[in-house]
C-alpha cells in the first residue's frame, strides 16, 4: 500500500503556551495578587479587578480559586487540553462513533469531508441537529487512539512502530561478553579489471563483528558474495585470532589488538545464523547464540549504527552509490568509481582502526582505551584462523564407500581414507566440510584425531574451482542435452502401445475359450450322416477319356 497519513485531522496534544497567552496570565497574576495581598474587603478589589481584566466577577473568583494556593502563572494558562462537556445529542454522538469507524477507520484511509457528509445526512433523517466539522475532528482524538489509526487506516508496520515505546537496550560490562555481528552492502563501487575479459564494477558486500561493551570493532569481511555462511565463518576467523599477519599483508602498520571469543553472539534472524553449520561452529567453540526476534530488532542495535558509520565514511569518496536514488542525484557513480577491491579493503580497516581510536561524543569513551584498561584478565586461546575458518564453513554428512567420498557430483579420495574402508559400515556417516570459493578439496573430520583433513578429487584434477562456477558448467551441460517434454515421453508412449497391443483383451480371450469349447462340442449332424456303402473289393477308378477337340 502507498505511504498514507495516520491521521488527516489535528489531535490536540499539550503543547508549549504562547508568549502571547504567557503575557496574558502574568497580567492577570498581577492583579489577582493584588486583591489577595489586599488587607480589607475583597469585594471592591474583585470588581475593579473585573473592570480591568475585561472579565466578569464570578471569572475573578474562579481565578483566585486556580491561584490562591500555589501562586504560579502557570495556572493561569488557559486548559486548552482538558476534557470538556459534550454539548451533542447522544444519539448524535452515536451517529458520529459508528460511521467515522465504519467509513473513515479503514485502510483506504478516506479523507473527513465525505464521512462528515454522510453524518450529517444520517442526523438529518433522524430528525436530529447536524453536528459541525469541526465538533466532528475534535472527537476523532477520543473515539479511537493513535495506535487503532495507525493500524486501521496505514498498512505501513512503521507507522504502529513509532508510536511504540522502544526503551530495549543491550548491556554489557566485560569485553567479549555480549558481541553483535551483521551485512551490509557497501555505499561506494570497487573496480576490479580481468584480464581478457573486461572491467567489473559493482558494490561488495561488508560483514562486521562489534563488542558492545567497548564498541570496538574487532572484526569484518569484504565479499563479492552475498551473505552467507562463508562470510559469517571468514568474518568470526578475523576477529578471533590476532590480526598481526593479515595487516602486515595488506601493508597496514596500524596495531588492531582487538580479537577473542565471544561469549555470546547476538544476531538476527538471517538464514546464514539459523544453519547447522553456524551453530555447530558456535558450540565447538563456547559461543552462546541469541536471536533478535522480529519487530524487536532496534533493541541494541549497535553494530548497524557502526555499519552506517563506516558506510558514511566510505561514500564520502568517488564511487558513492548514496543513501538513495534522489539522494545520488544523477551522480555518475560507476563511472566515477576508481578503488580495487584489494583498496577497499584497507579502506574498510583504516576505518576500523579510526573508529577503534575515536572518542565516543556521548559516553567520553575511546573504545581502543576501553579494551586495553578492560582486557587484562581475558581468557586467550591459540585459535588458528584455518580451524576457525573450517570450523564455521558449511558442510554436509556423507558416507564413505570404496571409491571415497561423493559431492557435487564429483569424487573425493585420499589414501588415508582407504583406511576407513574396512570398517565403514561401523563409522557410520563422517562430518564434511567445503569451501565454496575452491571445491577442488573437501575437508573431512578423522574419526581418530578429530580434526579435519584435506582431501583432493580421485581423478586427480586440482585446478581451484569455485561452487557457482561448477553448478554454471553443469546447468549449462545440462541445457545442451536437455530434451522437451514431449521428447521424453515420446518412446515411452511408443513402448507402451506396443505392450497394450500384445496383450489380448478379455473379451478377446473369452471369444477365443468360446470357440474351442464350441469346436471340441459333439455336432448333431455328424449323427445325422450316413454310412457309406460297404463293397466286398475296391476297384480301381478308371480315368476318363475325353474326345479329342479339333480347332479350326
Amino acid at each position: 500500500m502507498p505511504h498514507r497519513p495516520q491521521n488527516q485531522t489535528t489531535v490536540s496534544v499539550s503543547t508549549p503556551p504562547s508568549d502571547q497567552a504567557w503575557l496574558a496570565a502574568r497580567r492577570v497574576a498581577r492583579e489577582l495578587d493584588r486583591i489577595l495581598d489586599e488587607a480589607g474587603p475583597h469585594r471592591a478589589v474583585v470588581d475593579r479587578a473585573a473592570v480591568e481584566l475585561r472579565l466578569s466577577t464570578r471569572q475573578v473568583y474562579n481565578l483566585l480559586a486556580r491561584y490562591r494556593v500555589d501562586r504560579r502563572v502557570s495556572l493561569l494558562l488557559p486548559r486548552t487540553n482538558g476534557a470538556r462537556k459534550k454539548r451533542l445529542d447522544h444519539e448524535v454522538e452515536e451517529i458520529i462513533a459508528a460511521t467515522l469507524r465504519a467509513q473513515w477507520l479503514t485502510l483506504e484511509a478516506p479523507p473527513l469531508a465525505p464521512v462528515v457528509a454522510e453524518i450529517r445526512a444520517r442526523c438529518e433523517e433522524a430528525g436530529l441537529a447536524a453536528p459541525s466539522y469541526g465538533a466532528i475532528d475534535r472527537r476523532i482524538p477520543s473515539l479511537f487512539s493513535p495506535e487503532d489509526i495507525a493500524k486501521k487506516r496505514s498498512a505501513n508496520p512503521k507507522h504502529l512502530l513509532r508510536l511504540k515505546p522502544r526503551p530495549g537496550y543491550i548491556r554489557a560490562s566485560k569485553p567479549l561478553e555480549v558481541c553483535q555481528i551483521d551485512h551490509t552492502p557497501t555505499d561506494i563501487h570497487f573496480v576490479e579489471v580481468v584480464e581478457g575479459e573486461g572491467v567489473f564494477v559493482g558494490r561488495a558486500y561488508l560483514t562486521l563483528v562489534a563488542d558492545v561493551a567497548t564498541r570496538c570493532i574487532f572484526g569484518f569481511c569484504l565479499t563479492l558474495e552475498k551473505p552467507s555462511a562463508l562470510s559469517v565463518a571468514l568474518c568470526l576467523a578475523q576477529a578471533m585470532c590476532p590480526k598481526e599477519a593479515w595487516l602486515t599483508a595488506r601493508g597496514i602498520e596500524h596495531s588492531w589488538p582487538m580479537f577473542g571469543r565471544p561469549r555470546l553472539l547476538v544476531t538476527d534472524s538471517a538464514k546464514e545464523f539459523k544453519g547447522r553449520a553456524f551453530q555447530r561452529g558456535c558450540e565447538d567453540y563456547g559461543v552462546r547464540i541469541r536471536y533478535r526476534d522480529r519487530g524487536r530488532v532496534h533493541e541494541g542495535g549497535v553494530v548497524e549504527r557502526l555499519l552506517g558509520k563506516l558506510n558514511a565514511v566510505l561514500a564520502t569518496h568517488p564511487g558513492s552509490t548514496g543513501r538513495s536514488v534522489a539522494d545520488r542525484d544523477g551522480y555518475p557513480a560507476e563511472r566515477r568509481a576508481r578503488l580495487s577491491f584489494a583498496d577497499l579493503e584497507r579502506c574498510v580497516a583504516l576505518a576500523v582502526i579510526d573508529h577503534n581510536l575515536q572518542v565516543n561524543a556521548k559516553t567520553l569513551k575511546a573504545p581502543a582505551a576501553e579494551w586495553a584498561r578492560n582486557s587484562v584478565d581475558l581468557a586467550r586461546f591459540a585459535d588458528n584462523p584455518a580451524r576457525v575458518v573450517l570450523a564455521f564453513l558449511p558442510g554436509a554428512e556423507r558416507r564413505l564407500s570404496p571409491q571415497g567420498v561423493s559431492m557435487f557430483a564429483l569424487d573425493y579420495y585420499s589414501p588415508w581414507l582407504g583406511g576407513l574402508v574396512p570398517r565403514r559400515d561401523r563409522l557410520g556417516r563422517l562430518e564434511v566440510r567445503y569451501d565454496p570459493r575452491d571445491i577442488s578439496h573437501i575437508y573431512i573430520r578423522d574419526p581418530e584425531t578429530r580434526e579435519f583433513r584435506s582431501v583432493g578429487r580421485r581423478d586427480e584434477r586440482l585446478t581451484p574451482m569455485t561452487l557457482w562456477e561448477h553448478e554454471g558448467d553443469r546447468a549449462r551441460r545440462r541445457a545442451a542435452t536437455a530434451r522437451s517434454d514431449r521428447e521424453k515421453v515420446t518412446l515411452r508412449r511408443q513402448i507402451a502401445e506396443i505392450v497394450d497391443g500384445s496383450k489380448p483383451s478379455k473379451v478377446d480371450l473369452r471369444d477365443a475359450v468360446r470357440r474351442t469349447h464350441a469346436g471340441e462340442a459333439d455336432k448333431p449332424y455328424e449323427a445325422m450322416r450316413p454310412s457309406p456303402p460297404t463293397s466286398p473289393t475296391e476297384r480301381p477308378v478308371r480315368e476318363r477319356r475325353r474326345l479329342p477337340v479339333e480347332d479350326w
